[in-house]
């Protein structure tokens, strides 16, 4: 069979790898609009759940990437200077370059035709092939040439993002909120290598509004970042690649292949940090769409039904775990955490997603129907509502 794979992200390289490998007299052909030296982003972490599931695909290939990444069991969550560590987790993080590298090294090996700085306008370009995966994700050309047909729908949340890097190494991965005078700003942030760290400022658009941000450059943005988180960052710089701020953005598709054609990955669907992490979403949907292959051979209707059939009540429940997250955390309170008067405003908000995103994260989701009801809460440790001075804690 002859495969073409536009996009040479860790799912299309992954998928890629495992058609290939399974089957060497598979033709498969990758196709990405960038050099292989190019990627924009920083560092992309994994739980040890997640390195699990991938691993379903191939031990060796996880096992080979492990060396190349950070490791923690904790993750910490800053608060009026106050550290307070979730733990019971595990988690691991790698360079998005390392990761692509690696993959790229294992395709050629396998005998994948990877083509670099070949962009794809729309699925016509590449559609020669009996399978076509478009893996080139949120702002995939592949499924926006024929949005009609996979019923595309997209949706923009109110907060403000932007990624950087920072030549400082933290203990885990940590959540640290900022008060201002206009709200709350968050920083995720954590370590890919020994001595550099990715790091995601988060705001609302209240809070970015009173701070003037919507009139400023997007390097006035990284300044300002800088003198706001200067403590946690040490005062080093943010490293931009890309950093551009943007709202995130939530993209569905009513139906996942047309024709000979199927989606995988941001393509099919972005994933919100609250649900876990959208490289290791995307590779798991390049396992089920192999493993699809696997089951039935040269039948491209039959494999795009199972490959469906597998992942779509994976992703639906992710889907309701989202709706949870984004549709309810910021009516819910923490009591104790916040001073009163500043209780339902935009700090509190956002500090409530951020400890339920870590809940979630570190517990792999609980039940979701019973997460609609608040007395769910109270039963976990982090979401329990206790004062700061009463849970675990680092630093002053």
């Amino acid at each position: 069979m002859l495969f073409h794979i536009v996009g040479a992200g860790p799912s299309g390289l992954y998928l890629a790898y495992l058609l290939k490998r399974s089957n060497p007299a598979h033709v498969v052909r990758v196709f990405e609009q960038n050099r292989p030296d190019v990627t924009f982003g920083f560092g992309v972490v994994l739980s040890g759940r997640a390195l699990q599931f991938l691993a379903e695909g191939s031990a060796d290939v996880v096992e080979r990437l492990k060396g190349k990444m950070q490791h923690w069991s904790n993750q910490h969550i800053v608060h009026r200077g106050q550290c307070v560590v979730v733990d019971g987790s595990s988690y691991s993080a790698i360079e998005r370059l390392t990761l692509l590298h690696e993959l790229q090294n294992l395709c050629s090996e396998a005998g994948v035709e990877l083509n670099f700085e070949h962009r794809a306008s729309g699925a016509a370009d590449l559609a020669e092939c009996d399978v076509l995966i478009g893996a080139d994700g949120a702002n995939s050309a592949i499924r926006d040439s024929q949005m009609g047909a996979f019923g595309t729908r997209v949706t923009d949340f109110r907060n403000y993002f932007a990624w950087f890097g920072v030549e400082r190494s933290f203990d885990a991965h940590t959540l640290t909120f900022k008060a201002t005078d206009g709200g709350a700003f968050v920083a995720h942030h954590y370590r890919y290598k020994p001595a550099m760290s990715t790091f995601v400022a988060e705001v609302d658009t209240e809070t970015w509004d009173r701070a003037g941000m919507a009139g400023m450059t997007d390097d006035e943005r990284r300044t300002f970042t800088e003198r706001l988180f200067a403590e946690t960052l040490g005062g080093r710089p943010l490293i931009s690649n890309r950093s551009i701020w943007r709202r995130w953005r939530l993209i569905n598709n009513d139906h996942w292949h047309f024709k000979n054609i199927v989606l995988i990955g941001d393509a099919l669907r972005t994933a919100h940090p609250s649900i876990g992490s959208g490289t290791r979403l995307a590779m798991e949907d390049a396992i089920a769409l192999w493993r699809a292959f696997e089951a039935e051979g040269p039948g491209v209707a039959a494999a795009f039904a199972r490959y469906e059939r597998m992942r779509k009540p994976v992703r639906n429940k992710l889907n309701r775990s989202l709706d949870i997250c984004v549709s309810h955390s910021y009516h819910w309170m923490i009591p104790g955490v916040l001073d009163d008067s500043r209780r339902g405003g935009p700090h509190d908000q956002t500090a409530r997603i951020a400890s339920e995103t870590a809940w979630r994260r570190s517990h792999r989701a609980p039940d979701l129907e019973a997460a609609r009801d608040r007395s769910f809460l109270p039963r976990h440790p982090w979401t329990a509502a206790r004062p700061l001075h009463q849970r675990k804690r680092l630093g002053p």
